[in-house]
């Protein structure tokens, strides 16, 4: 299951790449960037990240504290780090809605919050992937795992038909980012599930 979550972080990681690119048009005042390729990467990130990847995290660390930590009114920063970046992708993604409506909106407040999204998810990964998953992979035994990947597939945020919806958007979205000329790596396989 960590081996899922770090393949959702690479992939992440290359739609992170490809708004910051667009952060340093806007900011540089150019004329190449694509609101619309951002929004749908926004929007991308928030229905995925937000329907399986934070909850898929969420059950694991909450397995974690139940079953590893002593101290029950330790907080859980990664929860409270998901309901954060829901809020900012949000709020990006209302942003990008006005700005593709012509609706005002000045750039340089749009580059903040775009910036501010980018940063903090890129913060949240770092964290995830040099505290989270090692604390995880250290503690965890086979039994844990398989306890649960029973309580990850019994449960009711795991869709196959919605999953296999996902990787057909993530691919086409990836297209487009080649076809937009921020990505050269067609042979990478990618699959979110």
């Amino acid at each position: 299951m960590l081996s899922l979550i770090t393949k959702d972080h690479e992939q992440v990681e290359l739609l992170l790449n490809v708004l910051t690119e667009q952060l340093a048009e806007l900011e540089s005042e150019q004329q190449g960037v694509n609101f619309k390729l951002m929004d749908d990467i926004v929007h991308y990130l928030r229905n995925y990240i937000d329907r399986y990847h934070h909850p898929k995290e969420d059950l694991i660390y909450s397995y974690y504290l139940e079953n590893y930590v002593e101290d029950a009114s330790m907080p859980n920063r990664l929860a409270s780090e998901h309901q954060s970046l829901n809020f900012l992708s949000r709020e990006l993604s209302s942003a990008l809605n006005m700005i593709q409506l012509d609706s005002v909106m000045p750039f340089d407040e749009f580059a903040r919050q775009l910036r501010s999204f980018v940063d903090k998810q890129r913060s949240h990964i770092q964290y995830e992937n040099n505290v989270v998953m090692p604390l995880m992979a250290e503690k965890f035994t086979p039994d844990d795992w398989c306890q649960i990947e029973h309580l990850w597939k019994n449960g009711d945020v795991q869709d196959i038909k919605t999953l296999a919806v996902f990787n057909e958007v993530y691919d086409r979205l990836k297209q487009r980012i080649i076809d937009a000329g921020f990505m050269h790596d067609i042979d990478e396989e990618l699959c979110l599930v």
